[in-house]
């Protein structure tokens, strides 16, 4: 899926792509380019020490920027289908492992039946009710998914 994206006037607009990149020790950076050669060049722009050990176009993506009292910028993935993706194909042990805690935690007393608990908002508020077994497996499985691309 092409995005296009707005350029600086100084440049011509062309058809940007967005990608996902998974970096050796367990981050994700998420660049729009022009093809996968200039994603890895815009993502070594947050670091000289990066290494990308996968990358691949991603059909969705959306975030909020907020901005805090502070002054700093918060950002926030909204989008179920772009965190689903993220989820099922940057970090698929921890997606199972969220899944699978979810399913044992049973829909949430707080939210709507036909509301996607996992990737709600609200749902960062019901996992206080996980039990310490789905909170350990998660803090287990997050450290398997950093170490999982690292050799």
């Amino acid at each position: 899926m092409m995005t296009r994206v707005e350029m600086p006037e100084t440049m011509e607009p062309s058809k940007m792509t967005i990608f996902a990149l998974r970096m050796r020790n367990g981050n994700c950076v998420v660049a729009a380019a022009e093809n996968e050669t200039g994603a890895r060049e815009r993502a070594k722009d947050i670091g000289r020490d990066i290494e990308i050990v996968s990358v691949r176009e991603l059909s969705s993506f959306v975030a909020q920027f907020t901005l805090t009292d502070e002054g700093e910028l918060v950002s926030i993935l909204l989008d179920r289908q772009t965190l689903s993706d993220l989820h099922s194909h940057e970090y698929p042990m921890l997606y199972a492992a969220r899944s699978h805690s979810y399913n044992d935690f049973g829909p949430s007393p707080t939210n709507a039946a036909s509301e996607p608990v996992l990737y709600n908002a609200d749902a960062r508020t019901d996992r206080v009710e996980w039990d310490v077994r789905d909170k350990n497996m998660i803090s287990y499985v997050v450290q398997q998914e950093r170490e999982r691309l690292a050799n």
